[in-house]
């Protein structure tokens, strides 16, 4: 208990004050830079459609409105209403879009980054600068975290320079999506809660249900965050029902029916959320590649080389790729995780210990539980496992912090050595994304950058469509790069398409259980090829 009272009597060093104000510098300029140049991938494109106004019903009634003459074309160009603010339709829109069509996602985010659009623009690079804003805000949010859970500043410190250089800070910052605003409102709410136990103001209280109100209304997985905060009060408060516990109840009551108008439409909205998130329950095979991509994924939010594959898919599971990345991260992990456990036992109080477990081991370990026992794919894509990330970044401060005050000699230095090489690694991560037109969460979307330019090079193109939401969602992502003039033609699922003497070359979405590309392929006066099998991307030939 002596050397906890140390670290919370220790004031941040000199060097490591400069350290940090460089590295937030740093960790800014990473946030800024080539907002624009990086790929507008599918999800984004979903953001951008949430903000004109449109609903996808209105997509598909123009898209798909020569559905019986399918000898009718339209340009590309025509969806760029569906990507841009139109003038004539209002935030209510917006939120409009979402119930209609996007249920599963609360409209914080999406009235904020309408809102933000207006002013600095509806363009890649515009959208994306909310994003980098709001992720300046994990900062403060961390060194308030921890000042409430550790009770020192040294630990605050080296909270925000582990988040300033942090990849998976950085990629969020750059994402035209909720995920960075949710990472900060989770920081937030859950250091409100341990203000409000150790304070028991009405006030504290008031702030915790308003900051966990946002939450919800940021991301559904929050609730699962709010589960968490119940069980530590509960376990904390020894079972018994006490003034801690009623505030915390009550708080959590008013938080819940403040989102109650937004449960309402999630509920009566129940079967468009379902078939939207229909690829999560992708089955595999293994439990094995579940298991071994979900441990080899929490090492990226320290370091990450865009080691992947877009293209590699084993049991309807992405590789991660090379195999020598693969297996020394999983082994990495697998050690950490063991010193954790260690260095909790042996140094760590039981109430921050259990804060910390509980915050990051609820959300993620019933995803990957309910993954193993019923099937999917939720636990390891990257934006569900946020609070998990989030917890084990700051487990890793903490025993940074801890060991660079108590430790003595060569010890205290190989645990600076430590601190600096993992600042590094994240920092190489950093210049890679800088680098780099597209990031391996964002699922096809260098392939949808490919598929474009292999458009844009041939002659008298066609694309074909059938009647799919997720064939229209890449027609509008592809529109970004695609020659406005590029025409577009929807089908029928079963109908063979008649090719013009012009067109040289017709591009389709399909999948391999689809009737067209399977009859396609019977037919031998033409060359099928499938170019993309991730996106079932299709190139037809004359012979």
């Amino acid at each position: 208990m002596d050397k906890l009272q140390l670290l919370t009597k220790s004031n941040p060093p000199t060097w490591l004050k400069f350290l940090v104000i460089s590295l937030i510098g740093l960790g800014i300029f990473f946030r800024f830079s080539h907002l624009g140049q990086k790929v507008y991938w599918y999800d984004e494109s979903a953001t951008s459609l949430a903000i004109s106004g449109h609903t996808l019903a209105e997509v598909k009634q123009e898209v798909f409105n020569n559905w019986d003459n399918s000898k009718d074309v339209i340009l590309v160009n025509t969806l760029d209403k569906y990507q841009h603010i139109n003038p004539d339709r209002y935030v209510v829109d917006t939120v409009r879009y979402l119930i209609t069509s996007d249920p599963q996602h609360p409209p914080l985010y999406y009235v904020m980054v309408r809102l933000w659009a207006q002013v600095f623009g509806d363009f890649p690079a515009g959208v994306r600068s909310l994003s980098a804003v709001i992720s300046l805000l994990v900062f403060p949010s961390v060194y308030w975290l921890c000042l409430e859970l550790f009770e020192s500043p040294l630990v605050g410190w080296v909270g925000m320079a582990v988040m300033a250089v942090s990849p998976l800070q950085v990629f969020f910052a750059q994402d035209a999506r909720e995920y960075g605003l949710w990472m900060v409102t989770i920081l937030i709410f859950s250091a409100a809660l341990l203000r409000a136990m150790r304070r028991e103001s009405g006030w504290s209280w008031v702030v915790y249900a308003l900051t966990l109100a946002l939450g919800l209304y940021t991301h559904l997985l929050t609730a699962m965050v709010a589960l968490a905060h119940g069980i530590y009060v509960v376990i904390t408060q020894k079972f018994r029902f006490n003034t801690t516990l009623r505030n915390y109840l009550v708080s959590s009551i008013a938080a819940g029916l403040m989102f109650l108008p937004w449960l309402i439409v999630l509920i009566t909205q129940v079967h468009t959320a379902t078939n939207l998130l229909s690829w999560i329950t992708f089955k595999t095979d293994s439990i094995f590649d579940l298991i071994g991509i979900w441990l080899s994924r929490i090492s990226r939010i320290f370091f990450d080389y865009n080691l992947a594959s877009d293209n590699a898919w084993i049991n309807n599971l992405p590789s991660e790729s090379p195999l020598y990345y693969s297996l020394s991260t999983i082994i990495f992990i697998l050690i950490l995780f063991i010193y954790i456990i260690a260095f909790f036992k042996a140094y760590l109080s039981n109430k921050i210990g259990l804060f910390i477990a509980l915050l990051g081991g609820i959300p993620g370990l019933t995803l990957l539980c309910y993954d193993l026992i019923f099937g999917g794919i939720r636990s390891i894509h990257f934006r569900y496992q946020l609070p998990l990330y989030l917890s084990i970044q700051i487990t890793v401060v903490y025993i940074l912090a801890f060991h660079l005050v108590w430790a003595k000699n060569w010890q205290k230095t190989l645990w600076q050595f430590m601190l600096v090489g993992l600042l590094t690694c994240g920092l190489v991560s950093d210049v890679k994304f800088f680098q780099a037109k597209a990031w391996w969460p964002q699922i096809g979307g260098k392939n949808l950058l490919a598929m474009s330019q292999i458009i844009n090079r041939s002659n008298s193109i066609l694309l074909l469509s059938n009647k799919n939401d997720y064939n229209l969602g890449v027609f509008l992502t592809l529109s970004h790069n695609l020659e406005p003039t590029t025409p577009l033609l929807s089908i029928q699922t079963n109908q063979l398409p008649m090719m013009d003497q012009d067109n040289k070359s017709i591009f389709f979405f399909d999948d391999l259980e689809n009737s067209l590309a399977s009859q396609l392929q019977q037919d031998k006066t033409n060359s099928l090829k499938l170019v993309y099998p991730l996106e079932g991307f299709w190139q037809l030939d004359k012979n």
